[in-house]
């Protein structure tokens, strides 16, 4: 038995010296920031994108054509209410003066956002990436002082769909742009209503690895 094992080991040994290992994946660790252009659609809320910014990190695992990434990063985004329509809209919203209703509101809102990636390469460099996010409101700013409690007119929690390109250069650098879409509402008020928000982003980053 020790004879036939002996023989088929070397019968083995010359496609086994042969043989390649599969390639290792590469692992990216690294920073990213960029600009962050917002809208929250909804009854009496402005329709344009406002330009902020975002900044934070990235890590993942990618192999030959296909790999996941994770990210955690801050960004900030600003809405507009539509003056009176605002206040006809959501007539249980408290403001600050009766006479304030008749004005718009602005307000600044920081996010901590959590996509979770999967990413294929289409060309050398170039990649589609497209997942799941979670966003949590880490802040809310009334620019205007217009309502009483401008926190709570938003849920603490938000998911959103992201579809984007990014370019991953030889030399660590990595370039995206990306669309994210809001799958559920803000809507704190009393008032039914979804205000959901769309973003387009664009970022530039470093990984370390």
């Amino acid at each position: 038995m020790k004879n036939i094992l002996l023989a088929v080991t070397l019968f083995l040994l010359p496609a086994m010296a042969g043989a390649q290992l599969p390639p290792k994946p590469n692992i990216d660790l690294g920073l990213k920031a960029g600009a962050n252009f917002a809208q929250l659609r909804g009854d009496s809320w402005e329709n344009g994108y406002k330009a902020n910014f975002l900044a934070g990190m990235f890590t993942g695992i990618r192999f030959k054509k296909f790999g996941v990434q994770a990210e955690a990063f801050f960004s900030q985004t600003s809405y507009t209410t539509t003056g009176p329509d605002f206040y006809t809209t959501y007539p249980r919203v408290a403001f600050r003066q009766p006479v304030d209703s008749s004005r718009n509101g602005r307000f600044s809102v920081g996010y901590i956002n959590i996509p979770l990636l999967l990413q294929f390469k289409v060309l050398p460099m170039l990649w589609v990436q497209a997942g799941p996010q979670y966003s949590g409101i880490v802040s809310v700013r009334d620019a205007d002082e217009l309502v009483q409690d401008a926190k709570a007119l938003f849920t603490n929690n938000d998911f959103c769909g992201v579809v984007g390109l990014e370019l991953k250069t030889p030399v660590k650098v990595v370039v995206g742009a990306r669309y994210v879409f809001g799958l559920s509402s803000i809507n704190n008020t009393s008032t039914s209503g979804a205000w959901q928000q769309n973003t387009i982003q664009l970022h530039a980053g470093f990984s370390f690895l």
